[in-house]
This record gives C-alpha cells, structure tokens and sequence, in this order.
C-alpha cells in the first residue's frame, strides 16, 4: 500500500470513532479470553430469506400462505444488517475516510485476481433496488477492535474474504492452519483467503488493533441465480 495511504489508515479511523477510546490499548498481562472486544457488521445478507420455488406466479406474495400463516414478505430480498441502521453515522464517516484506500484494494485485487474478482463482482452488482457496494467487490465490511480469535471457519462466506489491519501495535500474525502460513500483517497490510474452508485465527498482540473484513454472504448466490426463486413472479420485477 503506497505510504501515503498507510499513514493515514490509523488517524482516520481513531478520527471516525470519535477518539481512541475504543480501540483500546492491549497489554501482555491482559488474558486475551477475557479481553473484550468490539465488532460492527456492516453488511448485506441473503440467507433465511423466504425463497419462492413453488409458489404461483399470478398471485401477489403478499396474499401467499403457508399453513396459517402469512408469507414472510419482508425477507424475500436481500437485507442489510441491523448495525448498518444503528451505527449508519459511523459507517458513513468510514466510507468518507476510507473511500480512496477500498478503491486502491479493490484494484489490486482485480489485477492479482481477475476471477476471484468478477465471481464477486457479479454478485455485488446484483443488490437490490441498484444499491451500490462501498467495498467492491465484497458487499459487507465488519469491523473488529481488539480482537483476538479463536480458530475457526466462516462457513457462511461466499469464495474469499479479505482482512486489512489498522492500527499501532506488534504481533498479532493472522494464521491459516492448513496452509501452515503465519502471516504478520502490519498496518496497512492485507490478505485474501478463503475463509470458509481455512482454519484461522490470529496470535495476541500489544497495542492498539483494528481490522477491517470484507467478505460476502455465500446465500446470495440464490438471489443471483433466480431472485430466490422469485423471478417467475409477475409482482416481482
């Protein structure tokens, strides 16, 4: 990342959140289990919407039933999450902050990995009602402050998520186990992995940390192929 954008990542983001008080110092005494930790999903999501295989196109959803009750007609689209309506200010402000850095990413993912890029940006471009991705081509960003994580797999990610590290501190490598990689990613640097089918985790730090996540609710490949199966419907244009 060219330095005049990584000089600035940490400011910025301690300017969105109103001050450090957030982002939190962490120590080496400090247990990292019982540590806590903030996290904000700004994001768009596909899954657990009512799908409609089967349903008649001449009929209104909203005059659907499925036994005794209504269809569910307010998830049948793709939705934001709940943060992205309480927090809508600070995502705003991190948008503003970050715009220039996010469009430097998403070029250097497109060079390095054309396929990976247009497989989510086709998705990206399917929002609904012509909404526009902030992080192309992803269509969710969360951001963590002093996270420290367990092991784990994000079985709901679509293909790769990307992790951008902010912050002043030491330590704190990204590790994918079944690649055996430890990465130490400082500020300003980032991966891209696939973050479904890669054990990950991240080693404890000292300092102050924040990442950003892209990724991609993997659900939306049903609205992509049929509009969740609504695309027969003659209300649903």
């Amino acid at each position: 990342m060219p330095q005049d954008l990584r000089s600035l990542l940490f400011p910025s983001l301690i300017g969105c959140l109103d001050g450090p008080g957030l982002c939190n110092a962490v120590s080496d005494e400090q247990d990292p289990v019982l540590q806590p930790f903030d996290c904000l999903h700004f994001s768009w999501y596909d899954r657990y919407t009512t799908k409609g295989m089967g349903a008649p196109s001449d009929i209104h959803p909203y005059e659907l039933r499925r036994g005794n009750s209504r269809t569910n007609i307010w998830e049948m689209l793709p939705y934001v999450s709940n943060d992205m309506a309480e927090y809508g200010q600070l995502f705003d402000s991190l948008m503003r902050a970050f715009q220039e850095v996010f469009m430097w990413i998403e070029n250097v993912f497109e060079v390095h990995l054309p396929y990976g890029y247009e497989v989510l940006a086709q998705v990206a471009d399917s929002l609904p009602g012509s909404a526009i991705s902030k992080d192309m081509p992803f269509v969710s960003v969360v951001l963590n402050l002093n996270v420290r994580t367990e092991a784990h797999r994000d079985k709901w990610d679509k293909n790769l998520c990307l992790v951008l590290c902010v912050g002043d501190f030491s330590g704190g490598a990204l590790v994918l186990k079944e690649q055996g990689l430890v990465l130490e990613l400082q500020n300003g640097d980032f991966a891209i992995f696939r973050s479904s089918e890669s054990t990950h985790f991240n080693l404890n730090y000292t300092g102050r940390r924040a990442t950003f996540v892209m990724q991609m609710d993997k659900e939306f490949d049903k609205w992509v192929e049929g509009q969740n199966n609504w695309g027969h419907s003659n209300s649903f244009l």
